[in-house]
């Protein structure tokens, strides 16, 4: 079963990198096997998570930290996050992060689903999806609510939210840079289009306005939504 992880030592730390093809809890039993094998050489430790096969949920993060916590170890990212700007500076930078694949359900889910419609390859949602929830699906998405810090919503297309967004989104995935992110409030503690990772900085404030992110001349561009129609490359 401890096939299924990977841990390397790197200059800057441990990489671990997981199997995309199994279960996660049965991933997460391999590394507790392999964590309680050398508890002192684990102790203390950074582990870097190699994404570039397989992206993890919140729920998922959440069980992995967990796990880590009882080894007083951390998770550190591989890949770097830009400050998101506003005003024609944006900030972003690629990452070699790829999710696995997309699926309209997940068990964190199933308490939401009788709000969801889809209409064409657009799915609707018609409601607040809280933390914990995450929501995938792989063409647009449109909620009539808010994404609540501790959410997770991932697009192959475009993600319009006639709310606020707080939480972690990712449109236009995998690759799809035609792709973006609208919202009544634009407030993410991460926010991805295609390749490229993007985040407010710290202690920014909420702004009054709609406002839309796309990706233009390889940075993602945070602007006011102009009567509902944001700018296409």
């Amino acid at each position: 079963m401890q096939g299924n992880i990977a841990i390397k030592g790197t200059r800057n730390g441990l990489l671990l990198t997981l199997e995309p093809e199994t279960p996660f809890s049965e991933l997460l039993n391999a590394l507790s096997d392999r964590l309680a094998e050398a508890p002192g050489f684990f102790r203390g430790a950074s582990l870097a998570l190699d994404t570039s096969r397989r992206m993890l949920r919140v729920s998922e993060r959440i069980q992995l930290e967990d796990l880590l916590a009882h080894y007083h170890m951390s998770v550190t990212p591989l890949e770097q996050i830009a400050p998101m700007q506003r005003n024609g500076e944006p900030q972003a930078v690629p990452t070699n992060d790829t999710a696995s694949p997309i699926t309209a359900t997940s068990s964190e889910t199933s308490q939401v689903q009788h709000d969801l419609r889809e209409t064409g390859d657009t799915l609707l949602i018609r409601r607040t999806i809280r933390s914990g929830q995450a929501i995938h699906h792989p063409s647009n998405i449109v909620i009539l609510g808010d994404v609540n810090p501790g959410a997770e919503v991932v697009a192959g297309g475009d993600i319009i939210i006639w709310g606020v967004l707080r939480g972690m989104v990712h449109a236009g995935y995998p690759d799809d840079e035609s792709a973006c992110v609208c919202s009544l409030q634009l407030a993410p503690v991460q926010l991805r289009i295609a390749h490229m990772l993007s985040r407010p900085p710290e202690g920014a404030g909420v702004q009054p306005n709609p406002e839309v992110a796309t990706i233009r001349n390889g940075r993602i561009v945070v602007e006011t939504w102009v009567n509902g129609r944001p700018h296409r490359k």
